[in-house]
């Protein structure tokens, strides 16, 4: 297998919304970091995590960084971490640091009413550092989404109740480190619907015109608006995206590439290594072989 030089963390373990009490009406959880860690050092499992959820990780002790996709994000008391659905994430055991982590399922996501909207590749903040007030605010909806957690019964109320004080803890957030103000914040309708499209047909590798077509539009359409909300043309927008999710599976998994190749629709594997090498840089062997 190309690249067979990795560290025996490499390869991300799929991870979906799964509460540890197994009770999948609880429509958020919060939990330790340190106890996270534990339970995967007994279990001898991969630190790396494709993750099927929102996370936010708040940390309250120690100095120390996390990984998601190809950033490393430095935590101290005060910052506060947002993971989405589809990213890879790394835990960095040393040097070590403790956070509260807050997971919920992409259905039960509460929204920022005047945030852009964040989408794999976007330029939308996901880290804040909070001090004084504001971080002891934020403590507190994090008290209060456990103190009920511990109560819960399944009840229709409580998982209302529990909904509700996400939806608290992710405003406060908005209020306390906005990611834009309602002036800047919004993007073109037309813009997130093309990026959402992107989502569900990635990997079929659409091009712009299948895309503006099937969202009703004409390719000059798509692309004022990509470039209202981007700077770049929609050709741009949709090479961007599907390099970020190549470069996911070169570093962060053991596939062949020619498998991967495939999953995108590239029939001739020299027209992959050269879509790869114009976007990235460089021939995926030696994209993968760099990561290890």
């Amino acid at each position: 297998m190309i690249g067979s030089r990795h560290e025996p963390d490499q390869t991300p373990v799929p991870v979906g919304y799964s509460p540890q009490d197994r009770n999948r009406a609880l429509p958020v959880e919060v939990l330790a970091r340190s106890s996270v860690l534990a339970r995967r050092r007994q279990r001898g499992t991969s630190h790396r995590q494709r993750v099927g959820f929102h996370l936010l990780m708040v940390c309250v002790e120690g100095h120390g960084s996390h990984v998601v996709d190809f950033d490393q994000v430095e935590l101290s008391p005060g910052t506060c971490l947002r993971i989405h659905p589809g990213q890879v994430q790394r835990f960095v055991p040393d040097p070590v640091f403790d956070a509260h982590m807050v997971v919920w399922p992409d259905d039960a996501a509460p929204a920022d009413p005047v945030a852009p909207a964040w989408y794999p590749g976007s330029d939308v903040a996901t880290s804040w550092h909070l001090e004084g007030e504001s971080f002891t605010q934020v403590l507190h909806s994090i008290d209060d989404l456990r103190d009920e957690q511990g109560r819960f019964d399944g009840s229709p109320q409580m998982i209302a109740l529990l909904q509700s004080l996400l939806r608290t803890l992710v405003l406060r957030l908005a209020v306390h480190a906005p990611v834009s103000d309602p002036e800047t914040g919004r993007l073109p309708d037309l813009y997130v619907d093309l990026r959402q499209l992107i989502e569900q047909r990635l990997y079929q590798r659409p091009t712009v015109v299948e895309l503006a077509h099937d969202l009703g539009y004409s390719t000059r359409t798509v692309d004022r608006a990509c470039q209202e909300a981007t700077g770049q043309t929609a050709k741009q927008v949709l090479d961007e995206r599907t390099t970020l999710e190549i470069r996911r599976l070169l570093t962060h998994t053991d596939r062949p590439l020619v498998n991967i190749a495939a999953d995108f629709s590239f029939q001739d594997p020299s027209n992959f290594s050269k879509f790869v090498r114009r976007h990235l840089g460089d021939l995926p062997t030696m994209i993968r072989d760099t990561a290890r």
